[in-house]
């Protein structure tokens, strides 16, 4: 049977790679997102909750693993540029509101900013599979300064992290 020619679209193959990368990703959204459930309730939260709760530095560990997962993501999909921007707010709006006390914990187990962003992710793969027109790939100029936002936003954390710390070996050995 013919798989190309007037009226036809190209079979897709699906690659392994990619199939392997979209499966890695979900696990750790799950992992970050969903993985323990509440007893007694529907709510499930992840890692991304529970490392929240420690100060300062659970923020950032968890900054580090979400933009991972956009910077991956990125990387092997043809990711257009206005998906791009939404997973790198995501990630932003998860950063900026988990690190104010227990009121960004609460946000964090609501929020799911991984789990999101790989529903956006599925959106654009949905579309490639059907072999629908996809924007043309970000340039790597505009990827670089997606992964410059995120990175800076980490280095800010981490520099208030450093000067609460200081802060407080300051007042105790006072």
């Amino acid at each position: 049977m013919p798989t190309s020619g007037p009226g036809l679209k190209p079979e897709i193959i699906p690659d392994p790679r990619t199939e392997g990368v979209a499966r890695n990703l979900e696990r750790l959204a799950f992992l970050m997102d969903r993985a323990i459930p509440i007893p007694g309730t529907k709510f499930r939260v992840g890692a991304d909750a529970i490392l929240g709760l420690i100060p300062g530095g659970g923020d950032f560990v968890c900054g580090l693993i979400q933009t991972g997962l956009v910077l991956t993501a990125l990387g092997h999909y043809r990711v257009p540029k206005a998906v791009a921007a939404r997973m790198a707010a995501n990630v932003l709006i998860d950063l900026t509101v988990g690190t104010i006390p227990l009121v960004g914990d609460l946000f964090d187990a609501g929020f799911k900013a991984n789990t999101r962003n790989l529903a956006l992710l599925a959106e654009v793969r949905q579309l490639q599979s059907r072999g629908a027109p996809i924007p043309s790939a970000p340039s790597v100029r505009y990827l670089v300064g997606i992964a410059a936002v995120l990175v800076s936003a980490l280095l800010l954390i981490f520099i208030g992290l450093v000067a609460v710390a200081a802060l407080v070996v300051r007042a105790v050995w006072r």
